[in-house]
């Protein structure tokens, strides 16, 4: 008789990524002024956002389990 092998057990994990990104943020301000509109970006949601991915630069890995706060593994990625 063969023994069949274990099959690894499989869980869902959440996982943040903090990184720098090369993004350019678009406002839609109504101001007075270029300079009030300046101040006036920093109360208001951007109308658009585009990024690069693939240029990204990551600084810090942090896994958890899925649905909760319990870290599971901390990565430090400095390149």
């Amino acid at each position: 008789m063969k023994k069949k092998e274990k099959i690894p057990e499989k869980f869902y994990f959440d996982i943040k990524l903090e990184c720098m990104v090369p993004t350019t943020i678009t406002y839609r301000v109504f101001a007075e002024s270029p300079e009030k509109a300046l101040e006036l970006i920093n109360y208001q949601n951007p109308t658009g956002v585009k990024h690069k991915i693939a240029a990204k630069k990551d600084l810090k890995m942090i896994v958890y389990d899925a649905g909760t706060l319990m870290i599971k593994l901390v990565k430090n990625v400095f390149k």
